[in-house]
Order: C-alpha cells, then structure tokens, then sequence
C-alpha cells in the first residue's frame, strides 16, 4: 500500500489540550498500529526537556490504501475534532531506509 508522511501543526500553547484529549487520540492510534498501518509516529514537542514544555505538532509515516481513506481516518482524529490541530501537511513517502535493531 501507498505510504503517506504526515505533519500535523498544532495550535500555538496547545499542550493543556493535548494532554487532556490524548488518551481519545493514543487509543486510536493503537488500533491503527494494531492494523500495521503506522510505520512511524509520534509528537514533536519544542525542545528535548522531560517532560515536554509544548508541542509543534505530530510526525507520522503510515500506511493506507489511498488518500481518501487517510482522510477520513484523520477526519475522525480527537486531535483534529478538538481543534489541537491547525493543520495536516501530507506528502507521498518512499521508505529507503530503516534503522537496523
């Protein structure tokens, strides 16, 4: 299947919301990794402090049969119904390389 690399930017001062809705969006998120459709995910937060102080946004690599059906797989994200997010960026993506365990 097509592989798609997704940003998704936050709103700016996001990380109250986040946290409080990111239950709703992991859970989903493990029901798609359940369907070997993510390849790679996870959030971009500010800076590298622990914990994290903000977020930019969400990285994902994944795997859907075409864009619609990734479309409406994030039509229905907590993160993008909530408002978290501000916008979605999808590109096409050729996996090269993969880092070796």
């Amino acid at each position: 299947m097509p592989l798609f690399a997704v940003i998704a930017h936050d709103v700016p001062n996001s990380i109250e919301k986040r946290l409080a809705v990111r239950p709703r969006h992991v859970a989903r998120l493990e029901k798609l990794h359940a369907e070997g459709r993510i390849i790679v995910a996870g959030p971009l937060p500010t800076s590298h402090d622990t914990p994290p102080t903000g977020f930019s946004g969400s990285l994902f690599v994944l795997d859907f049969p075409d864009r619609a059906s990734m479309d409406a797989w994030f039509a229905e994200e907590p993160f993008v119904l909530e408002g978290i997010y501000a916008s979605i960026e999808v590109k096409p993506f050729l996996q090269t390389f993969l880092k070796q365990s």
